[in-house]
């Protein structure tokens, strides 16, 4: 998988999280978007992951927050959660065939 097919998918299943409960009720009289499939499959590819990749696709797609505020709250530089993200993205790239 090549990481603009990953990001593409991130940016849909960051969009799922943020209107979950949303999402959720649709799909019961319009059935399981294409979101929630996709949000499965990065949920399940991380939890083999290592705890700073797992933190980070939990604090910037399911719980929404900004790389921003992530790099706050991690005590990080941005600088340094945007080499994290390309390490998530590589990572992701690799597990999912």
């Amino acid at each position: 998988m090549v990481s603009e097919q990953v990001k593409d998918e991130l940016r849909e299943v960051r969009y799922y999280f943020s209107r979950k409960a949303n999402m959720d009720a649709l799909s019961k009289n319009a059935g399981v978007s294409i979101s929630k499939v996709l949000a499965d499959k990065y949920v399940n590819a991380i939890k083999t992951a290592p705890a700073r990749l797992y933190d980070l696709f939990g604090c910037l797609y399911i719980q929404n927050k900004t790389q921003e505020t992530v790099a706050s709250e991690m005590c990080y530089s941005e600088e340094h959660i945007r080499r994290l993200i390309r390490e998530l993205i590589n990572y992701f790239a690799n597990k999912i065939n």
